[in-house]
């Protein structure tokens, strides 16, 4: 889609999935440059080139890019959810970042260069009944998920890095989530993944115990 005022040189925004690092930036940039394409611009999930929308051949471009594993995202449906995806995670996984639910969805709206009205009400039309606040929330309780999993964090210190304000909310709403509080969904996790290394161990090993 071209963005850009009238006197400045046609420029066209892509919106590319599965662009998540910056290993990602960096392999987006050479296949586009090997394209013959002036790259104005890399960032997580969006690239900007120089020429109008028009003048590109699309087909090749989608073919460079899935077979480099990455996908093309070309309706605005699924360039306003993946863009607030990659937003949502950058936010959740930022060094010092502990942004509070209410904060989050304003913070998310200007890493997209829009106010939370707006994309509030965007989001709700092209995602259905799923708010950009129910939508947050989802993604910031898989997150906790991911964290009681993967990390020795306690729970408590999951809660304060997601941006809680206290304990009583996070495990209220992660029971919402997972039919259980935090601590029990660490430990059923953890107990599943030991009975699954026991399964695959050699016999042999499973003899020594």
């Amino acid at each position: 889609m071209p963005n850009r005022p009238d006197s400045a040189p046609p420029t066209t925004v892509l919106y590319i999935k599965h662009m998540v690092c910056a290993r990602g930036i960096r392999v987006v940039r050479q296949e586009l440059e090997g394209l013959g394409l002036q790259v104005l611009d890399v960032r997580l999930g969006a690239a900007t080139v120089a020429g109008a929308a028009e003048e590109l051949d699309w087909p090749r471009l989608r073919a460079t890019l899935e077979a480099a594993r990455f996908a093309l995202l070309e309706t605005f449906h699924q360039t306003l959810v993946e863009r607030v995806s990659v937003a949502v995670n950058r936010l959740l996984r930022e060094p010092g970042e502990s942004l509070r639910h209410r904060a989050f969805g304003a913070a998310v709206a200007r890493e997209l260069g829009l106010t939370h009205g707006q994309l509030s009400a965007a989001f709700a039309r092209l995602v259905g009944d799923k708010t950009l606040a129910a939508y947050i929330l989802s993604q910031r309780l898989a997150y906790a998920q991911e964290l009681l999993l993967s990390s020795s964090l306690s729970v408590g210190l999951i809660a304060r890095r997601l941006g809680y304000a206290s304990l009583a909310h996070f495990s209220g709403q992660f029971r919402r989530l997972a039919r259980c509080s935090p601590s029990a969904y660490r430990r059923l996790l953890r107990a599943e993944m030991v009975s699954v290394v026991k399964d695959e161990a050699p016999n042999h090993a499973r003899e020594k115990d």
